[in-house]
């Protein structure tokens, strides 16, 4: 049960102010939050999965620097899509063959891939030897940290005009893009 306890608050505390917590937010500020809830759920299991099983492993073959590099300009296009289109890109990614739950997915796991938190979930299993309570717990604190950006996104799509939003979604977007290209040359 300490695992359980001690994952949730210590990937809770990480993700607070997070990059993928203000993605969650943007996303929410022109997809629906029930779609955008779902899709960070599975996305966070999917990750903090890969943190309790794999972990160490996986990067043994596919170095973090190009994890890193793929978020960093998934998050570009992103933010220039929403900054050139406005409007119409948010409903490319709506309307896109592959939907917007697996560009939810598929965005967010590539940005959590080899972060803190994933990087937290490593170390607690390997601390408590319970890898489904910390599975369990990590992903609990994550999701509910996202939970918060995504009202925010909610209340924010309802309280300011739409070009502000696909300003601030933008810049969200790019901002991380080159927080994460940064990283990736860092490594």
């Amino acid at each position: 049960m300490n695992a359980l306890i001690s994952s949730f608050i210590l990937v809770f505390a990480s993700e607070m102010g997070d990059k993928s917590q203000f993605m969650a937010m943007a996303f929410a500020t022109f997809i629906k939050a029930r779609t955008v809830l779902i899709s960070i759920l599975i996305a966070a299991l999917l990750n903090m999965g890969i943190a309790v099983l794999f972990g160490s492993f996986i990067t043994e073959y596919i170095p973090i620097k190009y994890v890193k590099l793929l978020a960093a300009i998934s998050f570009l296009i992103f933010g220039l899509i929403t900054l050139k289109n406005g409007h119409e890109g948010h409903e490319k990614i709506r309307k896109s063959k592959y939907g917007p739950v697996f560009t939810i997915i598929s965005t967010y796991f590539i940005s959590e891939f080899g972060d803190k938190t994933q990087l937290s979930t490593l170390a607690l299993t390997a601390t408590y030897k319970s890898p489904i309570f910390v599975l369990l717990g990590s992903t609990a604190g994550i999701f509910i940290a996202d939970v918060i950006g995504i009202v925010l996104g909610v209340y924010l799509g309802k309280k300011l005009p739409t070009k502000i939003l696909h300003y601030i979604s933008a810049f969200i977007f790019i901002i991380f893009g080159f927080i994460t290209l940064y990283e990736a040359k860092t490594l």
